[in-house]
């Protein structure tokens, strides 16, 4: 009975096959295990109807995301989601056409030639071109937009026939090159000729580690064509996790950004439990639960990977930081920090893949005066005394612990509170009371741990001159950004203590 049961699936997953629509000649899906296989594992645990239904859905499904490998010169994809694909050097300096192709992940490009890889009414997150020898050309036609294209091989990006955005972002390593191929009728100009260079024939040359916005004058009339992001690849790359929640997520949320543009290569990630506090994150690591998102920046772009353990985190990568949090609602509360932190602290440096490992706490901050949070009654819901407490409980747990590394977030939102103008943002620099505006709050944060991080490696950058990212913010009567660098700055010089506004730097 059951060899008949997995003959007549066989034969049916067959006509399956057959009868929807496949991927396009030249193109590979990745896959484990033989559908084979999966029937008769179906078969025995009585699940093979469940099975038969989410295969026909996956399979008539045109948005379903999925992985693509393109091997074969002239391959044409058209209509479909995907996640990321893979174009080889089997490809030669074949072309290859993306026609209504949204690709959620990375289009890496290693094959193709001056014929072009065109991408057409399509949208990709990242593009990377890898390709070991010649040129390859990357024309976009219609509505196309390429929101980053990192540049590692011999390159020309056209947007001529481009309707859309074009390639919005674009990073260099120092010394290298890309030629910009746009409307004949534009001039390209550089914003910051000492970053990035371009030519009258649109070759624009990475000099230094920095960003610079291109424009095209068309006209007499100036436009931002793209950014340019220049690393410097004779640098590693730090790596950071935060052990944490939702106050952890608002503190790296930029971090990226910050970092790249001022040429420094970096990692980040977040292990993110809402609310979580030390003692449940020593249990989750105990446990080894599946109680985290993971969120990950090796780009602009974030992902996120849900139900992974403390163990999938601290085992991706070989982190040159780690920071700890407090909940917020137990931020002021040193009694609710041990016996958890120090054994949290035991197990990450015993699961870490690097040795030497520097550890940090991120202070966190208090909440806004207006604040609802029925955890503000623990601080007799006064700020003052909820940022005192918390000052209190990182320098106990520093001591403690011989963490000597303190991110003082906490300070620089409550030194930019001291500004009328950084005050007004939100409600108090929060979006609800406690969680940080996603622009100017967050922003500051981010500077904080940056600034932090570059203290520690001995790396010198200026705030003012070196960091040229920022948040799209609502300006105001002064320059918040700068306002914004100025409360960090204080806090880097006095991370235990509140600085107001009028003192000069």
């Amino acid at each position: 009975m059951v060899k008949k049961f997995i003959s007549f699936f066989l034969i049916f997953m067959m006509i399956l096959t057959a009868a929807v629509p496949t991927y396009a000649y030249g193109l590979d899906e990745k896959s484990s295990g033989s559908t084979e296989e999966k029937i008769v594992q179906a078969l025995i645990d009585g699940s093979y109807m469940k099975m038969y239904v989410e295969t026909l859905s996956r399979a008539l499904s045109k948005s379903d995301p999925d992985d693509l490998t393109i091997r074969k010169a002239g391959t044409v994809v058209e209509n479909k989601t995907v996640r990321d694909i893979h174009i080889t050097k089997e490809v030669g300096d074949g072309d290859v056409t993306l026609k209504n192709v949204v690709i959620t992940g990375k289009l890496l490009v290693e094959g193709g030639g001056q014929n072009s890889i065109i991408i057409e009414n399509s949208s990709v997150s990242q593009l990377t071109t890898n390709k070991e020898s010649g040129k390859v050309k990357i024309a976009l036609e219609g509505n196309t937009t390429v929101e980053l294209a990192s540049i590692k091989s011999n390159t020309t990006l056209e947007q001529e026939k481009s309707t859309g955005k074009g390639f919005e972002k674009i990073t260099l390593d120092i010394n290298s090159s890309v030629e910009l191929k746009t409307d004949k009728k534009m001039k390209l100009s550089s914003e910051d000729k000492e970053i990035a260079e371009v030519d009258s024939d649109g070759i624009v040359t990475a000099k230094k580690a920095g960003s610079s916005v291109i424009s095209a004058a068309i006209n007499g009339k100036k436009t931002e064509l793209c950014k340019i992001t220049v690393t410097d690849p004779s640098l590693k790359t730090i790596k950071i996790l935060s052990i944490g929640n939702s106050f952890s997520q608002d503190a790296v949320y930029y971090l990226y950004d910050i970092a790249q543009s001022a040429g420094i290569n970096i990692v980040v990630g977040n292990l993110y439990s809402s609310g979580c506090s030390l003692e449940r994150h020593y249990n989750y690591a105990m446990s080894n639960e599946k109680a985290y998102i993971y969120y990950k920046w090796t780009s602009p772009y974030m992902t996120t990977e849900e139900n992974r353990t403390m163990k999938d985190a601290l085992l991706d990568e070989e982190w040159d930081y780690i920071t700890f949090q407090e909940s917020s609602e137990y931020s002021g509360i040193y009694s609710a920090y041990q016996p958890y932190l120090n054994n949290l602290i035991a197990y990450v440096k015993g699961m870490a893949l690097n040795r030497d490992v520097k550890l940090a706490l991120n202070m966190t901050w208090a909440y806004s005066y207006k604040s609802t949070n029925d955890n503000f009654a623990h601080y007799s819901r006064d700020q003052r005394i909820m940022y005192d407490t918390i000052v209190f409980a990182y320098k106990q747990a520093a001591f403690d612990t011989g963490i000597k590394m303190v991110i003082p977030c906490g300070t620089a939102i409550q030194n930019a509170r001291t500004n009328k103008y950084l005050k007004a943002v939100g409600n108090e620099l929060t979006s609800d009371g406690y969680h940080l505006d996603t622009g100017i709050g967050r922003y500051i944060a981010g500077l904080t741990m940056f600034e932090t991080i570059m203290k520690e490696e001995n790396i010198k950058r200026d705030l003012y001159e070196d960091v040229k990212f920022a948040p799209d913010i609502q300006d105001s009567s002064e320059d918040l950004v700068s306002l914004a660098k100025k409360a960090v700055i204080n806090a880097m010089t006095e991370p235990f203590k509140i600085t107001p506004d009028n003192k000069n730097l």
